[in-house]
């Protein structure tokens, strides 16, 4: 999907303003979960954090897509109801199709708090280049891309952690049989779904 560069400013450049404030936010959000795995938190309010951020990174991602949209990915001319609409749906299944590439192979493997603590440093810095490239003017499709990237390396951190969880505190460990501890296992699925996916 060819795209053009965002423009210096957009309307009042109040949403580009907006962005960046989420995108700050996320970020603490980001090194707050960084604190709570260096002091070993308790599982659940760490995937309580985790879900906070997958949110809060969905929510920037749909702002972003949003100001694309407006700014460049939605041809200008078009001023029929119908087609406005049609277009921006393209927009977002583009974007969801981006998603689901980042999304189709995640790095789950067993980390230990150290190499944790290096790729949530990696999504702080991705955040960091989300946001300049919203700051700066560059094409709408360089802003999605670096969304993926971080909702790719968040979902390889998010499924780490509960994987961690499970394994450390969310199964019980009297829970021998292969019945019991299936059966806990989709409980955990259940309650941390959107760590899931």
């Amino acid at each position: 999907m060819p795209t053009r560069p965002l423009p210096a400013t957009v309307g009042d450049d109040t949403e580009r303003k907006k962005i960046i404030n989420r995108l700050r936010r996320l970020e603490g959000q980001v090194r707050g979960l960084q604190s709570m795995v260096e002091s070993r938190a308790a599982c659940e309010q760490v995937l309580t954090q985790v879900m906070a951020c997958k949110s809060a990174l969905s929510q920037v991602a749909m702002h972003v897509i949003g100001h694309a949209m407006k700014s460049c990915l939605v041809d200008e001319t078009l001023r029929d109801r119908g087609e406005l609409i049609g277009a921006a749906f393209d927009v977002y299944l583009h974007y969801r199709e981006l998603s689901d590439e980042a999304f189709a192979a995640p790095n789950t493997t067993p980390a230990t708090p150290e190499k944790l603590l290096l790729r949530l440093k990696e999504l702080e810095g991705q955040l960091c280049d989300v946001q300049d490239v919203i700051t700066a003017p560059s094409d709408c499709e360089s802003a999605l891309l670096g969304l993926t990237r971080a909702s790719s390396t968040l979902n390889d951190i998010s499924l780490t952690i509960l994987g961690h969880a499970m394994q450390d505190c969310l199964i019980d460990e009297c829970a021998t049989s292969r019945d019991a501890v299936i059966d806990q296992a989709i409980q955990v699925f259940l309650r941390y779904s959107s760590c899931v996916r």
